[in-house]
């Protein structure tokens, strides 16, 4: 008996001093019903403190089964690498309602909630799904009332496979095109992150996040991911307090003001301080200043990635942790450093408090299960229409010499070029795969886009398929006058992208196929598919109109749509446009500033009769 009050008192003790112990039976009944914030307090009195860091926990659905979901009570699924056939939406919930009954099943039936990184579309859904621009296109439109119609179609489209939460929108401002993911950028100024973040945002979550068509949304990448030293991909920004305050945070700002679900931190560091651990920025700015009440989620393996521990992230301020692959490593981890007294409980209650909240947010509670509610919009003609709509409104058009375009649709041309008939090329990155559909640098082989429109047969559809000669990726055609010529990059994600400024340059063979046709004395017209502004010069001597089309997605018909006279150019350059590789980086309101083509240009022409 003497034994037993000892332990007791140590115990009470310990408790007492660390605040580092559950004392609740794992086993024992669970009284308490979420149904509103005010439910909170009572649930964290009653969890485990294995339950509280499961559910800190996302990882992904080809690193854990259902019954591993259940057993360590993991509160998050992130659904990039899903197992097997997957093209279909009802495989899909299917999948996420076999781990939700799992997470149902646990002692305190807390529902799990699913996250993917859905940045231009529903891209990673092997079924036919509408994939939209890059936001480096969506940037040029300048029209933030057909983005939000955009991510409310997105959120549709995710819906009707169960997903409740997308890693979108970035609203970095890409302040160097040597960036690898300067195309997830709206543009170089603050003046589109603050155009287009708060938009997309409520077209996500819509008026009611429990609705069956709303998606949580994320902002990211907390901060200045954008603004790093050489635009080199999860590297060092040395900027000023006031510069990131003016040109890096307002887009987030309005994104807290719009209740955003969650926030993503960056890789990158500010000043040498590795954002993952950064109490200064992820506790103290964003959490006390900025009083963001949702969830701060890592990036993908966040704090490996990042070179940090586990207790650097804690005692930043993360909230759930994206452990991928090492959950089985890095959740017991986080469990010894609470009882070791590393990590006090409060921080532990504030993290599941959020996540909570957001779940409580999002009606998981009510509705835990998918909802096929909205599977007609997969890849439904009116998704498509308003996407290639985006694809209109955000070609530019920077050269269009003797009023070449528009085209007439009654002359027979050639269509040629590396990316005339290549749906994966157009689409860019994050797309079926990380670093895109095509073979990847990875030797992953490609997916299909089921349901796309390449830009040749989009010009076949519209003008007919006997006015169009195609050359191939490096044809000659010497039969007709004029010539589209369609070149640009080829996919890359994140630091893959990453280049020198020299190297901005399309390959030796693609500048020598619009040479070639020029040379022959023929009317080119080149289409550029690409993630940024590219050192073109040459290319723009020897051509007569010149589009910068990005990364157009699935709709490749609206490009032709231009091209023909159906409708105008509206694009206008988000991003100023070098002369030369010495002039990277370059941005509108620099001392002498003399791009190319500045901020905000972009041609019209005179319709036809």
């Amino acid at each position: 008996m003497l034994i037993n009050r000892i332990q007791l008192l140590i115990t009470i003790a310990l408790i007492a001093v660390t605040g580092c112990f559950s004392i609740t039976p794992s086993n024992s009944k669970w009284d308490v019903v979420l149904k509103t914030e005010a439910d909170i307090p009572a649930a964290l009195a009653a969890m485990t403190l294995e339950e509280k860091i499961g559910q800190m926990v996302q990882t992904d659905v080809a690193s854990a089964t259902p019954q591993e979901v259940k057993d360590n009570y993991i509160g998050s699924l992130v659904t990039l690498t899903p197992k097997g056939d997957m093209g279909t939406a009802k495989i899909w919930r299917d999948m996420v309602d076999s781990y939700q009954d799992a997470a149902l099943n646990t002692r305190t039936s807390i529902p799990m909630v699913f996250g993917i990184d859905a940045v231009h579309g529903h891209s990673y859904f092997d079924g036919p799904a509408v994939i939209l621009p890059h936001n480096i296109g969506l940037g040029a439109t300048r029209n933030p009332r057909l983005v939000k119609k955009l991510a409310q179609m997105t959120a549709r489209e995710l819906s009707a496979t169960g997903i409740r939460w997308t890693f979108s929108p970035t609203i970095a401002v890409a302040r160097n095109i040597r960036w690898g993911r300067t195309y997830e950028s709206f543009g170089e100024d603050v003046e589109l992150q603050k155009m287009f973040a708060s938009v997309m945002i409520e077209g996500y979550q819509g008026t009611d996040l429990t609705g069956d068509c709303s998606v949580g949304a994320t902002a990211k990448h907390f901060i200045a991911d954008g603004a790093t030293d050489n635009g080199t991909d999860r590297g060092n920004a040395t900027i000023s307090d006031a510069e990131m305050r003016s040109m890096h945070l307002p887009g987030f700002i309005d994104a807290i003001e719009n209740d955003v679900t969650s926030i993503m931190a960056s890789f990158s560091s500010v000043n040498g301080e590795k954002i993952h651990g950064s109490k200064k920025i992820i506790t103290n700015l964003l959490k006390n200043e900025l009083g963001f009440k949702g969830v701060v989620i890592t990036d993908w393996e966040g704090i490996s990635s990042s070179g940090l521990t586990m207790k650097q992230g804690l005692h930043a301020g993360i909230d759930m942790f994206m452990f991928a692959v090492s959950w089985k490593k890095s959740l017991p981890e986080i469990l010894k450093l609470v009882k070791d007294g590393d990590v006090a409980l409060s921080r532990i209650d504030d993290a599941v408090t959020r996540i909570l909240r957001m779940k409580l947010k999002l009606g998981l509670f009510e509705k835990p299960l998918s909802s096929s509610w909205s599977i007609t919009e997969i890849g439904s003609q009116q998704n498509r229409d308003l996407a290639r709509q985006a694809v209109r409104e955000s070609l530019v058009l920077l050269k269009n010499s003797n009023n070449i375009l528009p085209l007439s649709k009654h002359t027979k041309i050639v269509v040629v070029g590396p990316h005339a008939n290549n749906v994966a090329y157009q689409c860019g990155g994050w797309t079926k795969k990380w670093q895109g559909a095509h073979l990847d640098r990875f030797k992953n082989p490609a997916r299909p886009v089921l349901g796309a429109t390449s830009i040749i047969s989009g010009i076949k559809q519209l003008i007919g398929e006997n006015n169009v000669i195609d050359a191939g990726i490096d044809g000659f055609e010497a039969s007709v006058d004029t010539a589209i010529i369609i070149v640009g990059e080829q996919p890359y994600a994140e630091g893959f992208g990453d280049r020198p400024a020299k190297d901005l340059i399309l390959l030796p063979e693609q500048s020598a196929l619009i040479k070639k046709y020029h040379d022959a004395g023929k009317k080119v017209v080149v289409i550029l598919i690409s993630g940024r502004p590219l050192l073109v010069n040459n290319e723009l001597v020897h051509s007569d109109a010149f589009v910068a089309a990005w990364l157009p997605g699935s709709e490749g018909k609206g490009i032709a749509e231009v091209l023909f006279g159906d409708y105008n150019f509206s694009g206008k350059l988000g991003f100023s446009w070098p002369r030369s590789a010495d002039q990277i980086p370059i941005h509108v309101g620099d001392e002498n500033y003399d791009p190319l083509f500045p901020y905000g240009f972009g041609l019209k022409y005179a319709l036809k009769p």
